[in-house]
C-alpha cells in the first residue's frame, strides 16, 4: 500500500470513529434519561413520597457504608 493510500484509509477510519464516538455519547445520554425515567415512574406507581425516598436513600447509604467497614475488617484478618 502506497503511503498516500495508507493516509486516505487512515482518515476514513478516523471520520468513522468520530461519527461512532458521537453516537455513543448519545446513547448513553439516552440510557441514562430512560434510566431515571424509570425510576420516576417507579417512584410515582408506588406513591413514594420525597420523605420516604430520602430515608431510603440515607437507609442505603447507611448500608453501603456498614458492608464498607466490614469488607476492611475481612481484609485486615488476611
Amino acid at each position: 500500500m502506497t503511503k498516500e493510500r495508507i493516509e486516505k484509509e487512515l482518515s476514513k477510519v478516523r471520520a468513522q470513529l468520530e461519527t461512532l464516538q458521537a453516537k455513543q455519547k448519545d446513547l448513553e445520554e439516552q440510557k441514562r434519561m430512560a434510566e431515571r425515567a424509570e425510576k420516576m415512574d417507579i417512584i410515582e406507581k408506588n406513591k413514594i413520597s420525597s420523605e420516604k425516598l430520602q430515608l431510603l436513600i440515607k437507609l442505603s447509604e447507611d448500608e453501603i457504608l456498614q458492608l464498607l467497614v466490614e469488607k476492611e475488617k475481612g481484609d485486615d484478618g488476611k
